[in-house]
């Protein structure tokens, strides 16, 4: 085999500096959102109630928390801190496409591989996101990466040194396999389902995997251990069925929301920016982009296949992309089918699904680059569509913010607040980021006093939000009216429909997903 030339080593390091500088380019340029602000504010719980988070029922992230509450307290509590933990775990994600890639097909594999997740929109939203939708998928990642390095065969008989060694090694990436499968259960709650795709890359390797069958059920009996508090309450609760929150989305509708986050990022005007283009033309737009990956994957899929006929290597690699294909698939379609009794699906629960995407377009596009007449060139277009569409759907992202600005808003406040204030919250949760935000810029929250807001949505009128709000509000000459996502406790709108009718209206300022009015009581 040729040795890589000067440029192709250096490649992945200049990969992984772009993956980096995309990441940290726009890591502040959104306030935190409500998820952030209490992942600090789980973080700096007394640590006892953290600990006993780890067999909550429906507690979700406590290692998670843990890990940024020691995180923060050696880089202080910020926006910028919070976010950069993310970052860190997204930039090493990439490395872990390129090493996964490379391991299984080739090094212009991992490459190309490398590259689509390096620039992908959705791993950059993660990346910059102070939730553990980050940490998740790198720890699987990871624990993948150890399983095909513990399952590796020993070139050599058992009696040499050689074979010592790699026995060594073996017992050392079994450990990191269970460890990072381990914390992945307590980062985020259905990492369990890794499992599956565990035993699909270890039946994949089958014959070399099979001299390695007792590692791999011992640590599998390693892994029920940390899995049992989970399996406690998580098994009965999907028996029993219900409702947490979520609503029910047909299997079609998962479909298509995880392919265009997965290839254009979260703006819905992607990949045609905010051009005057109607609606249609964007779905077009983004079905020519599916099909141009559906048709690169299946072409890849179908030339391993044929390979496989005649070389055992190839055999390997098809049966690795199976695998991956069943790393893409499998997850989803169990979340799918427990939402059937109780709906849990986001698109962010199997986001760590989505490498396994670009793993098999960059397979499908090395092979390209190989096996056809004029395939390096066709291997290129391609990769440079699928990279135009990507930057893009990332520049929608930085240019159509998404998240509500809590942190204008609450400096707003803060700015021209005064003593004996009062603020009413709507929803009330809003009070959590008002307080992160005002205790940044040193506002006296003590010397105003907060209200949360009721809940309409049953019915309530206007005459029962008085009722509740006028005794509250008592005498204060000054009151405020902090709104962000509102329809969560009022869709009729009617608590400000009250302050306007019931309050003087002296000022009030919009803020992106955020509602500030500053009412002087009527006396």
């Amino acid at each position: 085999m040729r040795p890589p030339s000067p440029y192709a080593r250096f490649a992945p390091h200049v990969i992984l500096f772009v993956a980096f500088v995309l990441r940290i380019a726009n890591l502040t340029g959104e306030s935190l959102w409500r998820d952030e602000v209490d992942t600090v504010r789980f973080a700096f719980e007394p640590l006892g109630n953290i600990l006993a988070n780890f067999t909550a029922t429906g507690f979700n992230g406590p290692l998670y928390h843990l890990a940024v509450r020691a995180w923060l307290t050696l880089g202080g509590i910020n926006d910028f801190a919070l976010r950069y933990f993310s970052l860190a775990c997204g930039v090493i994600l990439v490395a872990l496409v390129y090493v996964l890639g490379t391991r299984m097909f080739g090094r212009p594999a991992g490459l190309a591989a490398m590259w689509l997740a390096a620039i992908a929109p959705i791993l950059i939203w993660y990346g910059g996101e102070g939730k553990m939708y980050s940490l998740q998928p790198m720890l699987l990642a990871l624990a993948l990466y150890a399983l095909l390095n513990a399952i590796a065969d020993v070139q050599a008989p058992v009696a040499t040194v050689q074979s010592k060694i790699q026995n060594r090694k073996s017992k050392i990436w079994w450990t990191v396999f269970i460890l990072a499968t381990s914390f992945s259960f307590y980062v985020q709650l259905l990492s369990p389902l890794f499992l599956a795709v565990a035993v699909t890359f270890f039946a994949a390797m089958w014959p070399q995997s099979k001299r390695h069958i007792v590692g791999f059920l011992i640590a599998l009996a390693f892994l029920t251990l940390p899995y049992a508090p989970l399996a406690l309450w998580q098994l009965p609760t999907l028996v029993q069925g219900g409702n947490i929150g979520h609503i029910f989305y047909p299997l079609d509708v998962i479909a298509l929301t995880l392919a265009s986050n997965w290839t254009v990022g979260l703006d819905g005007r992607a990949p045609l920016l905010n051009l005057p283009a109607p609606d249609v033309l964007v779905m077009l737009a983004r079905y020519a982009v599916f099909a141009l990956l559906a048709l690169l994957i299946a072409y890849g899929l179908a030339e391993s296949a044929r390979h496989a006929r005649a070389d055992a290597e190839e055999r390997t690699r098809f049966k690795l992309q199976l695998a991956t294909l069943a790393w893409l698939l499998l997850p989803t379609l169990f979340v799918f089918i427990a939402s059937t009794r109780l709906p849990i699906f986001q698109p962010r629960y199997v986001l760590w699904s989505a490498p396994a995407l670009y793993l098999l377009a960059g397979a499908a596009l090395a092979r390209l680059r190989s096996d056809v007449r004029l395939g390096q060139l066709a291997s290129t277009l391609a990769l440079m569509v699928l990279s135009t569409v990507s930057l893009s759907g990332l520049i929608s992202q930085v240019i159509n913010p998404i998240r509500p600005d809590l942190r204008g808003a609450s400096a707003f406040i803060s700015s021209a607040a005064r003593p004996g204030d009062v603020i009413v919250f709507q929803i009330p949760y809003g009070r959590h980021g008002y307080e992160y935000y005002a205790q940044r810029v040193g506002a006296q929250i003590g010397a105003t006093q907060i209200i949360e807001a009721p809940y309409t949505n049953y019915g309530m009128s206007e005459e029962e939000v008085e009722a509740t709000l006028l005794p509250a509000i008592g005498t204060a000459s000054r009151v405020w009216l902090y709104e962000t996502e509102p329809a969560m406790w009022d869709q009729r709108g009617v608590v400000r429909s009250w302050f306007d009718a019931a309050l003087t209206l002296l000022n009030r300022r919009e803020f992106r997903g955020v509602s500030v009015g500053l009412y002087e009581p009527v006396r």
